[in-house]
């Protein structure tokens, strides 16, 4: 289209934006009119977030790899320390041999089982004192006082390792300071075995059991003077690890005693002579080596041909 002169006027700029009397104005971003209005806070966090997104991942691949060391770590170690319990028990298992004595398949083995004593107590726990009353001129007290002696007596003849492995002072210093160098002969062959037992260091009782009872009266001696008479009946059972060809009674040996004991009325009476006496005892054995009795030490039978060899010495 030509004007009236003939020129071809210009085209228009599609994009210059005219208005009538108004003046273009171009976004604050374009223009840097914003360059010193200050940031919000959300605005500086973003800005802060967005630049430190490097670096936080490199910082949580550091920590990764930190965790998963330290864990391997500690996995290690504690499998490491299990390791070493384990070889430091099996050591000291193999060391220190079990006291109970064991059955082919590693369990206790209980040696009185079939036997009289599996119903028995084991130990000092037989030996059970009966109830002190008064007998008199004896006292309730004075008559607890000497039961007790009594059972101490019993223990230490009969239970105790001292007098098993051949000490027999133990023993003796719980009498009357009168009746050891008397009690102390019996020893010198084997008369003692009808009240105490004596085992040696070759063989081992592992397992003792007992049972009995004990009672008491008030007497009066030859002399006049009160006694308060004890007497102790008891079944004493030892078990012996030993093989089993007779089941129920191989490693058992059994020793029955009847033991009387006197304590002498205290008053006038001088020091000497106060305390426990041992008058009489009397004992049969079973299943018990006689040769080795004979030589005073009790020690079990060791092998059993059949029932009928089941016999006292």
């Amino acid at each position: 289209m030509s004007t009236e002169d003939g020129t071809t006027p210009p085209e228009p700029d599609p994009y210059a934006v005219a208005s009538r009397g108004e003046e273009i104005r171009l976004p604050s971003w374009m223009t840097g009119a914003d360059t010193h209005v200050p940031l919000t806070r959300a605005e500086r966090f973003r800005m802060v977030w967005s630049r430190q997104r490097g670096k936080r991942h490199v910082a949580f691949v550091v920590v990764l790899a930190l965790v998963l060391i330290g864990g391997t770590a500690v996995i290690g170690r504690v499998t490491v320390d299990r390791v070493r319990s384990g070889t430091a028990a099996a050591a000291s298992a193999s060391a220190s041999p079990s006291p109970v004595p064991l059955s082919r398949v590693g369990e206790p083995r209980d040696l009185f089982a079939g036997t009289l004593g599996a119903d028995f107590a084991i130990g000092a726990a037989g030996i059970v004192l009966p109830q002190a009353t008064a007998r008199p001129p004896f006292t309730a007290g004075q008559v607890a006082t000497a039961l007790g002696q009594v059972r101490a007596a019993l223990i230490q003849a009969r239970l105790d390792l001292s007098m098993i492995l051949g000490d027999t002072e133990p023993f003796l210093a719980l009498l009357a300071p009168a009746s050891r160098a008397q009690t102390r002969t019996d020893f010198e062959d084997s008369s003692f075995l009808n009240y105490a037992t004596r085992i040696g260091s070759q063989d081992r009782a592992d397992e003792i059991r007992v049972r009995g009872e004990m009672r008491y009266r008030a007497v009066t001696g030859d002399d006049g003077r009160p006694i308060l008479r004890i007497t102790t009946e008891y079944v004493w059972m030892y078990a012996f690890d030993v093989p089993r060809t007779t089941p129920g009674r191989a490693g058992i040996a059994t020793i029955r005693d009847r033991v009387v004991w006197e304590v002498p009325h205290p008053d006038g009476l001088p020091a000497a002579k106060r305390g426990l006496w041992l008058v009489s005892a009397q004992a049969s054995t079973s299943n018990v080596d006689c040769a080795r009795l004979g030589a005073g030490f009790f020690v079990v039978e060791p092998w059993m041909g059949g029932p009928g060899s089941f016999q006292p010495c």
